[in-house]
């Protein structure tokens, strides 16, 4: 064995490396190293962190948070965390964006990703709060658009219309009553509205405070 390792040096030498590899990147310790941050990312250096290590981390072992950790970031850092922000983990926002002035300057977009796909705008707090991040005044919002809802169409629910909010589309929307009520058009049949031609005009005889009662218009369809 010994005079084989002699005749062939450059391959036990790469053999003798890919073993010891191996060993170091399979123990116990190495798996338990990268544990607690395996599902947030890779971190990266706090070469410009305005604080001592030991303000977070515990001496014996730097990958481990202190048990009484508690991080004041507007004090330490000028930057106040309002609402659900104060709650989320450290590495939700220190993970692998790059530099935090890069993420921080595209504002909510650089945390949090646009599943309206731009097509509502990129202010966000008109419809959100840092609170829980959950949309307010949704339907304050909506009167200001072309298709203010009135009557019964305030209790519909949103996905009647917007089916497409799952995947992120919201316009364009159609607001002709056909392009919602075609169904009910065909089954319009005392009188029947498709052959005497009543397919437009719905707010003639229709109001929206209720879709069943209608009020004929005298002089329709003149």
């Amino acid at each position: 064995m010994f005079h084989w390792i002699q005749k062939h040096p450059i391959i036990a030498a790469l053999a003798t490396y890919l073993i010891l590899c191996a060993c170091v990147s399979t123990s116990p310790e190495a798996v338990q190293q990268h544990r607690w941050w395996a599902t947030l990312g890779p971190v990266l250096p706090h070469d410009s962190f305005p604080a001592d290590c030991t303000l977070c981390h515990e001496g014996a072992a730097w990958n481990d948070l202190k048990s009484d950790f508690a991080f004041d970031h507007l004090r330490e850092t000028g930057v106040a965390l309002n609402g659900a922000h104060e709650a989320a983990s450290c590495l939700r926002c220190h993970n692998d964006r790059g530099p935090i002035e890069v993420f921080t300057a595209r504002g909510c977009a650089g945390c949090h990703e646009d599943v309206h796909l731009g097509q509502l705008g990129s202010n966000c707090l008109e419809c959100h709060t840092e609170t829980n991040w959950r949309p307010f005044g949704m339907f304050e919002l909506h009167q200001q658009t072309r298709f203010p809802l009135l009557g019964v169409h305030a209790a519909v629910s949103c996905r009647t219309c917007h089916p497409g909010a799952e995947i992120g589309r919201f316009v364009p929307t159609p607001i002709e009553c056909v392009d919602c009520h075609q169904g009910d058009l065909g089954n319009a049949n005392n009188p029947n509205h498709q052959a005497l031609g009543w397919t437009f005009d719905c707010n003639r005889c229709h109001q929206p405070t209720i879709w069943n009662a209608a009020e004929l218009d005298p002089n329709f369809p003149n």
